[in-house]
C-alpha cells in the first residue's frame, strides 16, 4: 500500500512522538491496571512481589484481572498510535488503515493463512526448545513461561460458555485490536515510509512485536506470526484484515484451551502446547506460501504503491519529511480510499 502523511514533523519527531506517547502509555496504564485490583494487593506492604502475585492470581479474582489487563493494553497499545496519528497526520484513520474495503475473499484467505501458521509456529518453537541453551538459561525460560501460563489460567477460567464468550473478548479479540493498530498501523508505516525498506521493517517490527510478549522460548515463533501479519499489512494497507488474521489466531488458542478444559478445572495452557511433526511443517508452509500469492491476487486491485508514501491530495507544504530526500506524489491512489 501507499502511506499517507501531511503534517510538518520529520521522521525523528514521527518516532519522537509516537515514542512519547507509548512511554505515557505503559506509565498510566500500570497505574490504571491496579485500580480493579484494589483491596486485592497492598503495594506499599509487598515484600515478596512473586509471592503476592502468586496469592493474586486465583480464580476469584479472574474478574478483577481481566479489567487490569484490558485498561493496562488500552493504554500501552491502543491510546497511543491513535494519539500520534491525530498529531501526525491529516487523516489518522486512514493513515492507520482503518478505511480500507474489506473484501469477503480477502477475509477467508487470511483466516486459511491463520491456520496455515500454526504448525509453522510450533515448529519454530520446537526448534527453539531444541536449542542446548544452558540448564539454569533453561530454567529462567520455562520459569518465564509457567509466570505467564499462571496468569493465562487465570483470565481464561471457562467454566460455561459465557466464560468462554468473555475470554475470547479479552484475551483473543482485544489484543488483536490493540496490537495490530499500534504495531502494523503505526509502528510498521513509520519504518517503512522512513526507510523506504518494507522488508527490513517487517522485519523490526516483528522482533519488537515478539520481545514484547516477553516470552524466551516463543520469541522465534511469535516473531513468525508478527512476519506474517507484516506482510499482510504490507501488501493490502487493510488494518481490518490484520485485526481478523490476529483474532482468528488468538481465537484458536482460548477455543483449544475451552476443549481440552473440563468445568471447573484450572485452566492449564500448556496442553495446547503440543509438537508438530516435521511433514506437517513443511506442508503448512507450502501451503502459506501458496495463500501468499492468493492473497496478493485478491488484494492487487487495491494495492496502491506498496512502500511508497504519498501526500494527500491537495496538501503541500514547504518544508518536512517530503522534501530534500524525495518528492512525495500527490496522485490519486487507484482505490479511491483517499476520500
Amino acid at each position: 500500500m501507499a502511506y499517507y502523511a501531511a503534517k510538518r514533523f520529520n521522521y525523528w519527531g514521527q518516532l519522537g512522538i509516537l515514542a512519547a506517547f507509548t512511554g505515557a502509555g505503559l506509565v498510566l496504564g500500570a497505574i490504571a491496571s491496579f485500580s480493579p485490583l484494589m483491596g486485592k494487593i497492598d503495594l506499599f506492604g509487598m515484600k515478596d512481589p512473586a509471592e503476592a502475585m502468586k496469592k493474586l492470581l486465583v480464580p476469584e479474582n479472574a474478574e478483577r484481572l481481566r479489567w487490569s489487563q484490558f485498561l493496562s493494553t488500552l493504554f500501552l497499545f491502543m491510546l497511543p498510535p491513535f494519539l500520534y496519528a491525530w498529531v501526525c497526520h491529516r487523516k489518522p484513520l486512514l493513515h492507520l488503515g482503518f478505511t480500507q474495503k474489506t473484501g469477503i475473499a480477502a477475509v477467508i484467505v487470511v483466516i486459511l493463512m491463520m491456520l496455515a501458521c500454526l504448525p509453522v509456529v510450533s515448529g519454530f518453537q520446537d526448534l527453539t526448545e531444541a536449542y542446548p541453551w544452558s540448564k539454569e538459561m533453561l530454567q529462567k525460560f520455562k520459569a518465564a513461561e509457567e509466570s505467564y501460563n499462571r496468569q493465562v489460567a487465570v483470565m481464561a477460567r471457562m467454566n460455561n460458555f459465557w466464560d468462554y464468550i468473555v475470554a475470547v473478548i479479552v484475551i483473543a479479540l482485544l489484543p488483536a485490536v490493540f496490537e495490530e493498530v499500534l504495531f502494523r498501523g503505526a509502528m510498521q508505516s513509520l519504518f517503512s515510509r522512513w526507510t523506504r525498506m518494507p522488508v527490513f521493517s517487517i522485519v523490526l517490527t516483528a522482533i519488537i512485536f515478539s520481545a514484547v510478549h516477553g516470552s524466551y522460548l516463543g520469541f522465534l515463533s511469535r516473531f513468525a506470526l508478527g512476519f506474517v501479519l507484516g506482510w499482510m499489512y504490507y501488501r493490502s494497507g487493510n488494518i481490518w484484515l490484520n485485526i481478523i488474521a490476529h483474532f482468528v489466531n488468538n481465537a484458536l488458542a482460548v477455543t483449544a484451551l475451552y476443549m481440552y478444559t473440563k468445568p471447573g478445572e484450572k485452566v492449564d495452557p500448556s496442553k495446547i502446547d503440543e509438537s508438530s511433526p516435521l511433514w506437517l511443517v513443511a506442508l503448512a508452509a507450502a501451503a502459506l506460501v501458496f495463500l501468499f500469492f492468493l492473497f496478493e491476487k485478491i488484494i492487487q486491485k487495491n494495492s496502491d504503491r506498496p512502500g511508497e508514501e504519498v501526500l494527500l491530495p491537495g496538501y503541500n507544504f514547504d518544508k518536512g519529511p517530503f522534501n530534500n530526500d524525495f518528492a512525495a506524489p500527490t496522485v490519486k491512489p487507484n482505490n479511491d480510499s483517499w476520500r
